[in-house]
Formats: C-alpha cells, structure tokens, sequence
C-alpha cells in the first residue's frame, strides 16, 4: 500500500493538436525512466502527455511523457503508467532522484 505522503501533485498539459485541458494527477511511483500516476482525466495508451511538478525543491516543467499503459480502476480514476523519452529530462530526474534518497 502506498503512503498519501509520498504522493507527488503533477499538472497534466497535452500537446496542442491534442485539443484538450490540462489537468491535475498524483505521482503514485517516480523513477528516471518513467512514472505511474492516477488522474481523473481519460488517458490513452500512445499519448502524450507533458508533466510538471516539483521534487526535492526542484521545479520539473513540460516533462515529455508518453503513455505506456492506462486503466480505469474501480473509483473511476485512470492509473496510468508513462515512459519518459527525453534523455536530458531523464538525466536531471535522476539527478534530483539520487540527491532526494540521500537525504532520506
């Protein structure tokens, strides 16, 4: 069972031909190559998505994400989890990740 604590709140921005609104999920996991999240917003396997949040102090914005896999669960909420493709974003992530556990 996860912890409400190490949920991270991320704003959801889609690509403009998408045609749709951003809107607000939680970080349930977090790691340099990808993420899983729970939205109430209606994710498709394929899509992309941008990511923005903070960790660690750290302001993370327009994250480049793509959906490998989305399901609805029993509440209504869509669990989704996201592959990061962008190397740059993922070497910083795992820069702000390792600096994060450190401290713990």
């Amino acid at each position: 069972m996860r912890r409400a604590a190490t949920f991270i709140p991320v704003l959801l921005r889609f690509p403009p031909q998408a045609a749709r609104q951003e809107s607000w999920g939680r970080l349930l996991e977090l790691t340099s190559g990808g993420a899983e999240l729970v939205t109430v917003v209606r994710l498709l396997r394929g899509e992309g998505v941008f990511l923005s949040f903070e960790l660690g102090g750290e302001r993370f914005d327009d994250v480049r994400a793509r959906v490998e896999h989305a399901e609805t669960d029993q509440d209504g909420h869509r669990l989704a989890v996201l592959r990061l493709p962008d190397e740059i974003q993922r070497r910083r992530l795992a820069k702000v990740l390792l600096d994060v556990l450190s401290r713990s």
